[in-house]
């Protein structure tokens, strides 16, 4: 019985697809686990081996995002999307960020603009909860909603 082709995604090298899947679960555990330093080497590393991908970029901004380290986030994905032009999710994550930076009508631009690049996928989804968030008001909390992050 043949094996089944494997799946390479070109980068600084070829990478098969399972490993550098492998590789980011990996830092999001990492992440879940507190192990923050631990998913920065991860995420950095994968970033830096597959410079075509958006998806390394987002891992590392969330992971910066969860740390409140907002700035440095929004530029990790604003280089997902520079690498991405098309990555509805990267969009939607910076609408998020804008949002927790008190930038509310940049936000509910980025995010719109999530929704049109992708009106029916999760990314879209996720933009429009945020802007149904926004219309709550919850972001609204500045210094009190951080904390609660923390």
């Amino acid at each position: 019985m043949a094996k089944p082709a494997v799946q390479m995604i070109s980068g600084i090298i070829e990478v098969p697809k399972a490993e550098a899947i492998l590789l980011l679960e990996a830092g999001y555990l990492l992440m879940q686990m507190g192990k923050n330093q631990d998913a920065l080497v991860i995420f950095t590393g994968v970033a830096a081996l597959l410079p075509h991908s958006d998806v390394p970029c987002i891992a590392l901004g969330n992971l910066l995002f969860r740390q409140g380290k907002f700035e440095q986030a929004l530029k990790e994905h604003q280089r997902a999307l520079k690498r991405n032009p098309e990555s509805a999710l990267a969009q939607a994550h910076i609408g998020e960020i804008l949002f927790f930076q008190q930038k509310f009508s940049e936000g509910v631009a980025a995010l719109q603009k999530a929704i049109e690049m992708d009106p029916k996928g999760s990314s879209a989804q996720f933009a429009r909860e945020l802007l149904k968030s926004n219309d709550a008001h919850i972001f609204d909390k500045g210094p009190n909603l951080r904390k609660k992050m923390e």
